[in-house]
């Protein structure tokens, strides 16, 4: 959700060079490191500015309705997955951020529904999962980052109030056709590792506070990046779960950068060997890994979300079907809009020897992983199969594993948009040159804040 006052543009116009009254970020204590913080410039506003250029962005203005909604866009997709076979059908209850009726924090409401885990209040998007195994949220724009010709920057506000170590969030970048519905860091005990080419930036835990840590994976190989310091947020400003604060990550092919631009707090700041990828799909993830293990009163988390934007960007596009999943019983799921020229049948499934039909059953075909590192009969693999246009139909079979019987779920056709996808696979680095310069969209984007978004 944006906003604007005539009060912030007439005292900037006056030369104000301090922040405005009204709901300022709450300062940390006395004794922790302050930060200086940057003005808002509200007469070149970031967003605005994004709009104006045709990029991808996501702002839920509008979206304020009188109790939690599941959110169920068509322009992006949503995966929420649970390690636990007998979360298949619902999750894990938890007190899930805004109250029944949208009351913002600390009131909550209880959820326990797959659809209920991604949802909408007063005008943004919260995520909230609770698995004492393994679960996770990826949210997926229907366009890539672009950093072919210039540094492209992807940035999004969110809520910084955390109630457990063992929930986090973190960001993949990864090429079209490389990328994985469920991408996860190997050592993790679950799903199938990380992409064979991407990009990771990763909320992590230094000394008790929140910090960003990140990779980059080349040919299955990870390599950490190096960390431009290890200061938490919470030694510059008081954690909220109401006020959403922005971040921003900063991409070309031979530098990454990640932080949060108000306070000119950058975790990462690095110049790095030319990537093979020019492109890449976006993935924000919602991590719960048990999150009361190890901690008194420690719990799920609610990570409410807003504005996000992408610049430049290329559109794909993304055909959700009508049912999550389908099993032995469901085995058949629907599509109102047919597979386009180039389309991929995208999902994530679990059992031994899964096969599609387009045809109504009377022809069947294997249906294709995406390259993975490990393939363990025990989790949810990640599946990208070719698919003709035309079909408005799929069918499922397979054989169950040793846990219980084959399920597949989060079910979508993805197409690129023709002419839109130059550079985005990757492609050999063996002489590859970087960009010549790196264009900045903006004259100054690390400037250029959005007004803090409050409950």
């Amino acid at each position: 959700m944006r906003h604007f006052t005539w009060l912030n543009l007439i005292l900037i116009v006056v030369g104000v060079t301090a922040f405005l009254p009204g709901q300022p970020p709450e300062l940390a204590p006395p004794g922790t490191v302050q930060l200086t913080q940057k003005i808002f410039f509200p007469e070149i506003d970031y967003l605005n500015r994004v709009a104006a250029n045709g990029e991808f962005l996501e702002t839920f203005d509008g979206n304020s309705p009188s109790t939690p909604q599941p959110w169920e866009p068509k322009n992006w997709d949503i995966t929420v997955h649970s390690r636990n076979r007998d979360l298949l059908y619902s999750l894990t209850p938890m007190n899930a951020g805004h109250g029944p009726n949208c009351e913002p924090p600390p009131l909550t409401h209880l959820i326990s529904g797959y659809e209920d885990a991604v949802y909408l209040c007063r005008n943004h998007m919260m995520t909230a999962i609770n698995d004492d195994g393994y679960g996770v949220i990826y949210l997926t724009p229907d366009h890539m980052v672009d950093f072919t010709n210039q540094e492209a920057v992807i940035r999004f506000d969110m809520s910084t109030g955390r109630t457990s170590t063992r929930d986090w969030v973190d960001i993949w970048i990864t090429p079209y056709s490389d990328h994985l519905q469920l991408p996860l860091a190997a050592f993790l005990p679950d799903l199938s590792g990380e992409p064979r080419n991407s990009i990771k930036v990763e909320m992590g835990v230094f000394n008790g506070n929140t910090t960003f840590s990140g990779q980059v994976v080349r040919d299955f190989k990870t390599e950490p990046l190096k960390v431009g310091g290890f200061l938490g947020y919470e030694e510059v400003f008081v954690p909220s779960f109401m006020q959403r604060e922005t971040f921003e990550l900063r991409i070309s092919r031979t530098h990454l950068k990640f932080g949060m631009p108000k306070y000119d707090l950058w975790w990462i700041d690095t110049d790095i060997s030319a990537l093979n990828f020019t492109q890449g799909v976006v993935q924000f993830g919602h991590h719960s890994y048990n999150p009361t293990k190890d901690c008194s009163g420690c719990g799920p988390n609610t990570w409410h979300w807003d504005n996000f934007s992408i610049y430049p960007s290329v559109p794909f596009t993304i055909i959700g079907a009508e049912q999550r999943y389908a099993n032995p019983a469901v085995p058949t799921v629907n599509f109102t809009t047919p597979s386009q020229v180039g389309s991929y049948l995208r999902f994530a499934a679990i059992g031994k020897q899964i096969e599609v039909s387009f045809d109504g059953g009377a022809t069947w075909q294997t249906a294709e992983t995406q390259a993975q590192l490990r393939y363990e009969e025990g989790a949810f693999w990640s599946y990208w199969t070719p698919i003709p246009p035309g079909i408005t139909q799929v069918m499922f079979r397979g054989q169950s594993w040793w846990g219980g019987e084959w399920h597949a779920r989060d079910i979508s056709f993805w197409s690129p948009d023709v002419g839109a996808q130059a550079g985005a696979g990757a492609t050999s680095s063996a002489g590859a040159t970087p960009s010549a310069s790196v264009v900045s969209p903006f004259d100054s984007p690390a400037d250029l804040c959005s007004d803090t978004p409050i409950e």
